[in-house]
This record gives C-alpha cells, sequence and structure tokens, in this order.
C-alpha cells in the first residue's frame, strides 16, 4: 500500500486485526498495534473492540482486560457489545465477581446493559452454583425492563436443576410462558434433566409430550436424557423401549445413546443385553470409544465372562484403540474376583512393559487380589512399591491392607501398618477397627495405635 502510494487506515487495520485474531494469532496483531501507535494513529472504538473481541474468544481475558483499561485512558468509551464480550469472558473463566463490577460500571456511565449482558452474568452464577445471586439478578433484569429470552430462561431453569430446585425451574419455566416467550428443545431439555436427576420419570415422560404437542421436536439428547433418568430408575426396559421410538422419529442414536443403556444393562445384571446392544452399535456404523468399551468389559467381568471380555478387549485393539488405565484395572479385578490371579498378576507387570503406569485403584485391585489369597507378603511387598511409584497412600489404602493381613491371622504386619499409618497422621476407619476388637491381643495393639499416633501429632 505504501509502494503505491496509498497509506492505511483504520479500516485498513481493523480489517487485518481481524483477520490476524480469527487465526489466534495474538502476538503478531499486538505487534500491528504497537506499530500503528507508532506510525501516529490513534485506534478508535472499532479498533479497541476488534482487538478485545478477538483476545476474548482466545481466551486472553487478562489482555483484553488490560486493553479495556488503556481504551477508557485514550478517552474512548466502550460500547455495549464490547463490555458484553469482556463480561462473558469474564464468566467463562469463573471470574463472575469481576463480570458484575463492570455490570455497576456500565450503570455508572449510564451505558444501559441488554439481555445478552444480564445472561452472560446469570450464566456465570449457575455455573458456580450461586443460584440465590442468579435469581437476585433475573429479578433485577425485569425490574430494569430489560425483558429476558428464551436463553435467558433456559438458563435460570437449567441452573436451578442442577441444583436440585426442580419446584423453583418449574415456576420460572411457566412464567416464561405466561410471559410469551417459546421455551426451546434446550429449555424441556433442562427441565426434563431436573426431573430425572430426581428420579421424578412420570413428569420427565409427561414433558416430552407437551413439547411436543406445542411442535417443539426432541432431539437425540432429549431421549439421551430420558434413557438415562429410567436407567437410573431401573425402569431399564422404558429406557430400552425409548431407543426403538428413536427410530420412529426417525431419530438416529448417537454413542451417548448406546453407551447410557448399556451401562443400565450392565447395573441391573444383564451384560448379555449390554453386549448384543454393542453389536447393535457398531453395526449401525456406530464407532464405540473408550467408555464404551469399559462399559462392556466392566459389566462382562462383574458377571465372570471372562473370555467374552478378552474377546471385546482383542476387537478394541483391532480397532487401533489403545486401552486405558482404567479399562486394565477392570480387567484386573474381574481376574482377581473369579480366581484369575496368575493372569492378573501378568497382566499387571505388562502394565510397566507397554509404559503404562498403574494409579492407585489398580494397585488396590492387585493388592486385595493378593490379600485374597492369602498372599500377605507379596501384598505388602507390592504396598511398599506403590510408595515408591510415587502414588499417593491415603488412610483408604493403609486400611484395605491392614484389614486384608487381619483377615489372614497376619497380626504382626497389621500393627506395622498401624503404627506407620498413625505416624502419618491417617486414621483406622471404623471396619479396621471392629476387627481389631475380635483379637485377643487388641488392647496392646491399641495402646501401640494411641501412643503412635500421639507422637504423630507431636511430630506435626
Amino acid at each position: 500500500m505504501f509502494k503505491l502510494g496509498l497509506p492505511p487506515t483504520n479500516v485498513t487495520f481493523n480489517t487485518l486485526f481481524n483477520g490476524l485474531l480469527s487465526k489466534a494469532k495474538i502476538t503478531d496483531a499486538e505487534k500491528m498495534f504497537v506499530e500503528m501507535l507508532k506510525m501516529g494513529y490513534e485506534p478508535d472504538v472499532i479498533t479497541y473492540s476488534t482487538i478485545i473481541n478477538g483476545l476474548c474468544k482466545t481466551g486472553n481475558t487478562t489482555r483484553a482486560l488490560h486493553l479495556i483499561k488503556k481504551m477508557e485512558e485514550k478517552g474512548c468509551t466502550p460500547a455495549v457489545a464490547t463490555y458484553n464480550t469482556i463480561i462473558d469472558s469474564l464468566c467463562k473463566d469463573k471470574r463472575v465477581n469481576q463480570a458484575t463490577e463492570f455490570l455497576f460500571e456500565m450503570f455508572d456511565r449510564g451505558i444501559p446493559p441488554n439481555v445478552v449482558t444480564y445472561s452472560s452474568i446469570l450464566h456465570g452464577f449457575c455455573k458456580l452454583g450461586r443460584l440465590n445471586e442468579a435469581t437476585s439478578l433475573f429479578n433485577q433484569m425485569v425490574e430494569r425492563n430489560v425483558m429476558p429470552n428464551t436463553v435467558t430462561f433456559t438458563i435460570l431453569v437449567d441452573g436451578l436443576c442442577k441444583e436440585g430446585m426442580i419446584s423453583e425451574a418449574r415456576c420460572v419455566f411457566e412464567r416464561m410462558t405466561e410471559k410469551g416467550v417459546e421455551p426451546n428443545v434446550y429449555t424441556y431439555n433442562a427441565l426434563m434433566d431436573g426431573y430425572c436427576l430426581r428420579s421424578q420419570m412420570n413428569e420427565a415422560q409427561n414433558l416430552l409430550n407437551i413439547m411436543v404437542r406445542k411442535g417443539c421436536a426432541p432431539s437425540v439428547r432429549s431421549y439421551n436424557i430420558l434413557i438415562k433418568g429410567h436407567c437410573k430408575s431401573g425402569g431399564i426396559d422404558e429406557a430400552k423401549g425409548l431407543l426403538a421410538e428413536m427410530s420412529h422419529k426417525a431419530l438416529t442414536p448417537d454413542t451417548v445413546t448406546y453407551n447410557t443403556l448399556m451401562k443400565g444393562f450392565c447395573h441391573v445384571g444383564r451384560p448379555q443385553d449390554a453386549q448384543k446392544l454393542f453389536k447393535e452399535m457398531c453395526s449401525y456404523g456406530l464407532l464405540p470409544n473408550l467408555i464404551t468399551y469399559s462399559i462392556v468389559l466392566d459389566g462382562l467381568c462383574k458377571h465372570g465372562l471372562l473370555d467374552e471380555a478378552f474377546k471385546v478387549l482383542k476387537a478394541m485393539q483391532e480397532r487401533r484403540i489403545e486401552p486405558d488405565i482404567f479399562i486394565y484395572t477392570i480387567l484386573i479385578r474381574g481376574m482377581c474376583n473369579f480366581g484369575k490371579l496368575e493372569a492378573a498378576r501378568e497382566l499387571f507387570s505388562n502394565l510397566f512393559v507397554k509404559g503404562i503406569q498403574p494409579d492407585v485403584v489398580t494397585y488396590k485391585v492387585m493388592i486385595s487380589g493378593l490379600l485374597k489369597e492369602g498372599l500377605s507378603n507379596e501384598a505388602c511387598e507390592l504396598f511398599r512399591k506403590m510408595a515408591v511409584d510415587g502414588c499417593l497412600l491415603n488412610s483408604c489404602t493403609h486400611n484395605l491392607i491392614i484389614q486384608g493381613f487381619l483377615r489372614n491371622g497376619d497380626t504382626s504386619n497389621a500393627v506395622q501398618l498401624i503404627e506407620e499409618m498413625a505416624g502419618r497422621g491417617l486414621s483406622a476407619d471404623s471396619s479396621t477397627f471392629q476387627m481389631l476388637l475380635d483379637l485377643e491381643s487388641y488392647d496392646e495393639i491399641i495402646r501401640r495405635f494411641l501412643h503412635g499416633n500421639s507422637q504423630g501429632r507431636k511430630m506435626k
């Protein structure tokens, strides 16, 4: 442009800023801003707003705050849209108190907040579970003659439902319809989810019927919510019926639909039905994910169907989906529970070969398996290795192995661990104490435990 004798204008810079920031090139945009100032150009409201918007969209809220301050120092008053951008970004970062300060600043400057301003802060309060403040803000909004829209009402309904305040959510929903604001699929879904969380399945189903009568088409998510609700409340056959209903309504079930149903079947002791669904899901071209495999494997392993479980594992690996530690733990637990300790040992050892670090749960499962077979010394060695590998030795882990020692009559190792536990300031749980009470040597053990616990507190 300079070569052609055409110096850039603010419009040129603003267009360039928009392009750079849309590609998240923050550093380049900041450099250009500095160059713009050096060249004697004065950024206008649009320049500042464009950069602030770009910074907020890329999660750079703090930089955006610095820029809005600079903007004000230069005598540029932010527009409502700029305030909304900053407020929304702060709320997404869980900095709702700061967002509220900007709302007050808008009042002080005579800039009326709009429905977007209020909706952003309302959403921020709801995400943090601050429903009293959310409700208060909603009422303040109405008092200031800012009419809530479908999004605003939905945010509040969803927030109330997530906190179990279903009656209050229903009141907001009814108030919405009284004001002539039409609920959308997200509003209905939020309220249905609230009912399902409280296992009020009749109310949830009635709401779906109302939704259809009002001409609002249910989504796949609508059915997923109801299916999950039925599974949670033990109505697995009702949940399966909803899967059939989806196909009649030309809705294609997704991975979440199948995962939820499979988990429901496994929960009620019907892993074979879960496996049928797994095969059906694959036949429809839906790709199982790690969650899918973990659900199916857990169901099979809990019912001792280990051969079937390893067939599923093989199919999983053939699809190039690598099992994570959660899945390996499921398999190890299954083998330990159904007399396949040697195979569990081998799989556990292979984790290190594969470069997979067992977590606290994996160690606890393996230790429990060893203790179940009376292998106290090996369990103790693994317990020590657990500490070396950097796994947190908490009260739960200590109690698990102490109880195992006591069941196997290994009082000596149990007492040693009790003393170590007390030295770390940890406590035995009620089950451990009950087992100690049943021992003839209880008085001596408890004396040493209390002495050690007292010493541990002094050391602190």
